[in-house]
Protein backbone atom coordinates (compact mmCIF):
# COMPACT_ATOMS: atom_id res chain seq x y z
CA UNK A 1 0.00 0.00 0.00
CA UNK A 2 2.71 2.45 1.04
CA UNK A 3 4.89 2.09 -2.06
CA UNK A 4 1.99 2.65 -4.43
CA UNK A 5 1.20 5.92 -2.75
CA UNK A 6 4.81 7.08 -2.80
CA UNK A 7 4.75 6.74 -6.60
CA UNK A 8 1.63 8.86 -6.85
CA UNK A 9 3.11 11.42 -4.49
CA UNK A 10 6.36 11.63 -6.38
CA UNK A 11 4.42 12.50 -9.53
CA UNK A 12 2.41 15.11 -7.63
CA UNK A 13 5.51 16.77 -6.26
CA UNK A 14 7.27 16.65 -9.63
CA UNK A 15 4.42 18.60 -11.20
CA UNK A 16 4.81 21.30 -8.60
CA UNK A 17 8.50 21.81 -9.26
CA UNK A 18 7.97 24.11 -12.21
CA UNK A 19 5.40 26.24 -10.41
CA UNK A 20 7.59 27.32 -7.45
CA UNK A 21 11.18 28.41 -7.03
CA UNK A 22 13.12 25.12 -7.48
CA UNK A 23 16.05 25.94 -5.18
CA UNK A 24 14.18 27.81 -2.48
CA UNK A 25 11.21 25.45 -2.33
CA UNK A 26 12.92 22.06 -2.72
CA UNK A 27 13.03 21.51 1.03
CA UNK A 28 9.37 22.47 1.35
CA UNK A 29 8.38 20.06 -1.41
CA UNK A 30 10.24 17.30 0.41
CA UNK A 31 8.22 18.15 3.51
CA UNK A 32 5.03 17.96 1.46
CA UNK A 33 5.81 14.37 0.58
CA UNK A 34 4.81 13.60 4.10
CA UNK A 35 1.63 15.66 4.08
CA UNK A 36 -0.96 13.04 3.09
CA UNK A 37 0.59 10.60 5.58
CA UNK A 38 -1.81 11.93 8.22
CA UNK A 39 -4.68 10.43 6.30
CA UNK A 40 -3.36 6.88 6.83
CA UNK A 41 -4.78 6.54 10.32
CA UNK A 42 -8.03 8.08 9.13
CA UNK A 43 -8.31 5.61 6.24
CA UNK A 44 -7.77 2.74 8.66
CA UNK A 45 -10.66 4.08 10.70
CA UNK A 46 -12.84 4.44 7.59
CA UNK A 47 -11.89 0.90 6.60
CA UNK A 48 -13.27 -0.36 9.90
CA UNK A 49 -16.42 1.73 9.41
CA UNK A 50 -17.00 0.15 5.99
CA UNK A 51 -16.64 -3.30 7.49
CA UNK A 52 -19.10 -2.50 10.29
CA UNK A 53 -21.62 -1.00 7.89
CA UNK A 54 -21.46 -4.00 5.59
CA UNK A 55 -22.22 -6.25 8.57
CA UNK A 56 -25.20 -4.04 9.45
CA UNK A 57 -26.32 -4.07 5.83
CA UNK A 58 -26.33 -7.87 5.70
CA UNK A 59 -28.19 -8.11 9.00
CA UNK A 60 -30.84 -5.58 8.01
CA UNK A 61 -31.35 -7.22 4.61
CA UNK A 62 -31.86 -10.60 6.29
CA UNK A 63 -34.31 -9.11 8.78
CA UNK A 64 -36.39 -7.62 6.01
CA UNK A 65 -36.83 -10.94 4.22
CA UNK A 66 -40.40 -12.28 4.67
CA UNK A 67 -40.58 -15.35 6.85
CA UNK A 68 -41.91 -18.47 5.14
CA UNK A 69 -43.31 -20.66 7.92
CA UNK A 70 -44.62 -24.16 7.23
CA UNK A 71 -46.50 -25.58 10.26
CA UNK A 72 -45.27 -29.16 10.00
CA UNK A 73 -41.78 -28.40 8.75
CA UNK A 74 -38.76 -28.85 11.01
CA UNK A 75 -36.86 -25.85 12.30
CA UNK A 76 -35.07 -24.12 9.48
CA UNK A 77 -31.47 -22.95 9.76
CA UNK A 78 -30.77 -19.27 10.30
CA UNK A 79 -31.49 -17.64 6.88
CA UNK A 80 -29.14 -14.75 7.49
CA UNK A 81 -26.16 -14.79 5.13
CA UNK A 82 -22.74 -14.67 6.71
CA UNK A 83 -21.46 -11.12 6.89
CA UNK A 84 -18.75 -10.51 4.34
CA UNK A 85 -16.38 -7.61 4.44
CA UNK A 86 -13.97 -6.21 1.89
CA UNK A 87 -10.96 -4.45 3.28
CA UNK A 88 -10.09 -1.11 1.73
CA UNK A 89 -6.44 -1.94 2.06
CA UNK A 90 -3.86 -3.59 4.29
CA UNK A 91 -3.59 -2.62 7.91
CA UNK A 92 -1.83 0.70 8.18
CA UNK A 93 0.84 1.40 10.75
CA UNK A 94 -0.34 3.79 13.40
CA UNK A 95 2.00 6.69 13.90
CA UNK A 96 2.05 9.54 16.33
CA UNK A 97 0.09 12.10 14.30
CA UNK A 98 1.62 11.30 10.90
CA UNK A 99 1.98 14.25 8.66
CA UNK A 100 -0.25 13.99 4.48
CA UNK A 101 2.03 12.94 0.31
CA UNK A 102 4.60 10.23 1.56
CA UNK A 103 2.33 7.55 2.95
CA UNK A 104 -1.04 8.72 1.74
CA UNK A 105 -3.96 6.43 2.35
CA UNK A 106 -3.97 4.13 -0.65
CA UNK A 107 -6.63 1.69 -1.75
CA UNK A 108 -5.13 -1.06 -3.94
CA UNK A 109 -6.50 -1.00 -7.46
CA UNK A 110 -7.02 -4.77 -7.39
CA UNK A 111 -9.47 -4.59 -4.48
CA UNK A 112 -12.98 -3.60 -5.42
CA UNK A 113 -15.18 -2.11 -2.73
CA UNK A 114 -18.41 -4.10 -2.78
CA UNK A 115 -21.52 -1.98 -3.19
CA UNK A 116 -24.86 -3.35 -1.93
CA UNK A 117 -27.32 -4.33 -4.65
CA UNK A 118 -30.48 -2.32 -5.24
CA UNK A 119 -32.67 -4.90 -3.55
CA UNK A 120 -30.58 -4.79 -0.39
CA UNK A 121 -30.69 -1.00 -0.28
CA UNK A 122 -34.46 -1.08 -0.74
CA UNK A 123 -34.69 -3.12 2.44
CA UNK A 124 -33.00 -0.39 4.46
CA UNK A 125 -36.11 1.78 4.70
CA UNK A 126 -36.20 1.13 8.43
CA UNK A 127 -32.71 2.56 8.88
CA UNK A 128 -31.76 4.83 5.94
CA UNK A 129 -28.87 6.35 7.90
CA UNK A 130 -26.96 3.08 7.49
CA UNK A 131 -27.14 3.33 3.70
CA UNK A 132 -26.12 7.00 3.80
CA UNK A 133 -23.08 6.31 5.99
CA UNK A 134 -22.17 3.35 3.82
CA UNK A 135 -22.32 5.44 0.64
CA UNK A 136 -20.35 8.29 2.22
CA UNK A 137 -17.49 6.03 3.26
CA UNK A 138 -17.24 4.53 -0.22
CA UNK A 139 -17.31 7.95 -1.92
CA UNK A 140 -14.52 9.17 0.36
CA UNK A 141 -12.46 6.04 -0.28
CA UNK A 142 -12.97 6.36 -4.05
CA UNK A 143 -11.78 9.99 -4.02
CA UNK A 144 -8.61 8.99 -2.15
CA UNK A 145 -8.03 6.15 -4.62
CA UNK A 146 -8.17 8.62 -7.52
CA UNK A 147 -5.64 10.83 -5.74
CA UNK A 148 -3.30 7.87 -5.27
CA UNK A 149 -3.65 6.96 -8.95
CA UNK A 150 -2.55 10.46 -9.97
CA UNK A 151 -5.99 11.54 -11.21
CA UNK A 152 -5.64 14.82 -9.34
CA UNK A 153 -8.30 16.87 -11.14
CA UNK A 154 -10.93 14.17 -10.63
CA UNK A 155 -9.84 13.68 -7.04
CA UNK A 156 -10.14 17.38 -6.28
CA UNK A 157 -13.64 17.55 -7.75
CA UNK A 158 -14.74 14.45 -5.84
CA UNK A 159 -13.23 15.61 -2.55
CA UNK A 160 -14.99 18.98 -2.72
CA UNK A 161 -18.26 17.30 -3.73
CA UNK A 162 -17.88 14.91 -0.79
CA UNK A 163 -17.51 17.82 1.64
CA UNK A 164 -20.56 19.56 0.15
CA UNK A 165 -22.70 16.41 0.32
CA UNK A 166 -21.51 15.05 3.67
CA UNK A 167 -20.32 18.12 5.65
CA UNK A 168 -20.76 16.30 8.98
CA UNK A 169 -18.73 13.23 7.99
CA UNK A 170 -15.72 12.52 10.20
CA UNK A 171 -13.42 12.80 7.16
CA UNK A 172 -14.90 16.05 5.77
CA UNK A 173 -12.11 18.27 7.14
CA UNK A 174 -9.46 15.89 5.80
CA UNK A 175 -11.13 15.83 2.38
CA UNK A 176 -11.15 19.63 2.29
CA UNK A 177 -7.48 19.71 3.27
CA UNK A 178 -6.51 17.23 0.55
CA UNK A 179 -8.35 19.30 -2.07
CA UNK A 180 -6.32 22.33 -0.99
CA UNK A 181 -3.10 20.32 -1.03
CA UNK A 182 -3.76 19.20 -4.61
CA UNK A 183 -4.09 22.84 -5.67
CA UNK A 184 -0.98 23.87 -3.77
CA UNK A 185 1.25 21.14 -5.17
CA UNK A 186 0.23 21.91 -8.75
CA UNK A 187 1.22 25.56 -8.15
CA UNK A 188 -2.19 27.15 -7.54
CA UNK A 189 -1.37 28.66 -4.16
CA UNK A 190 -4.04 31.35 -4.53
CA UNK A 191 -6.74 28.71 -4.99
CA UNK A 192 -5.30 26.51 -2.26
CA UNK A 193 -5.21 29.45 0.14
CA UNK A 194 -8.99 29.86 -0.13
CA UNK A 195 -9.48 26.28 1.02
CA UNK A 196 -6.91 26.40 3.81
CA UNK A 197 -8.43 29.60 5.17
CA UNK A 198 -11.95 28.16 5.14
CA UNK A 199 -11.09 24.87 6.86
CA UNK A 200 -10.60 26.18 10.45
CA UNK A 201 -13.80 28.20 10.11
CA UNK A 202 -15.86 25.20 9.02
CA UNK A 203 -14.15 22.60 11.20
CA UNK A 204 -12.46 24.38 14.14
CA UNK A 205 -12.05 21.09 16.02
CA UNK A 206 -10.94 19.07 12.99
CA UNK A 207 -7.68 17.14 13.14
CA UNK A 208 -6.70 18.64 9.76
CA UNK A 209 -6.61 22.21 11.16
CA UNK A 210 -2.87 22.25 12.04
CA UNK A 211 -2.01 20.85 8.61
CA UNK A 212 -4.18 23.45 6.88
CA UNK A 213 -2.60 26.24 8.93
CA UNK A 214 0.89 25.10 7.99
CA UNK A 215 0.05 25.01 4.28
CA UNK A 216 -1.75 28.33 4.58
CA UNK A 217 1.47 29.87 5.91
CA UNK A 218 3.49 28.19 3.18
CA UNK A 219 1.19 29.52 0.45
CA UNK A 220 1.27 33.03 1.89
CA UNK A 221 5.05 32.85 1.86
CA UNK A 222 5.13 31.69 -1.78
CA UNK A 223 2.75 34.51 -2.71
CA UNK A 224 5.11 37.04 -1.10
CA UNK A 225 2.75 37.90 1.77
CA UNK A 226 5.43 37.31 4.37
CA UNK A 227 3.91 39.34 7.20
CA UNK A 228 0.67 37.34 6.97
CA UNK A 229 2.61 34.10 6.68
CA UNK A 230 4.54 34.93 9.83
CA UNK A 231 1.34 35.68 11.75
CA UNK A 232 -0.30 32.41 10.65
CA UNK A 233 2.75 30.29 11.47
CA UNK A 234 3.13 31.91 14.89
CA UNK A 235 -0.56 31.26 15.54
CA UNK A 236 -0.07 27.61 14.61
CA UNK A 237 2.79 27.21 17.09
CA UNK A 238 0.81 28.95 19.83
CA UNK A 239 -2.44 27.03 19.36
CA UNK A 240 -0.98 23.60 18.56
CA UNK A 241 2.44 23.50 20.27
CA UNK A 242 2.55 19.68 20.40
CA UNK A 243 1.57 19.11 16.77
CA UNK A 244 4.35 18.04 14.35
CA UNK A 245 3.23 20.89 12.08
CA UNK A 246 4.42 23.38 14.70
CA UNK A 247 8.00 22.17 14.27
CA UNK A 248 7.69 22.71 10.51
CA UNK A 249 6.20 26.16 11.10
CA UNK A 250 9.21 27.18 13.18
CA UNK A 251 11.50 26.10 10.35
CA UNK A 252 9.54 28.20 7.87
CA UNK A 253 9.61 31.18 10.23
CA UNK A 254 13.41 31.15 10.14
CA UNK A 255 13.26 32.01 6.45
CA UNK A 256 10.85 34.93 6.84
Amino acid sequence: MRFGFIAATAMLVACAGAAVRPAAESEELNEMRGQIQAQSALLAQQQRRIEELEVKLAALAAKAQPAHVTPASPARPDPRPPAKTVKAGGRLRRTDRPNPVEHAPRLPSDVELREPDEEALARLATDPSVARDFDADHIWADAVRKLNEGRHVEAEVDLLAFVATYPQHSAADNALYLAGLIREVRGDCAGALQIFESLPLKYPAGDAVPQAQLERGRCLRVLGRKAEAKAVLNQLSAEHPQAPESAHSRQLLQGL
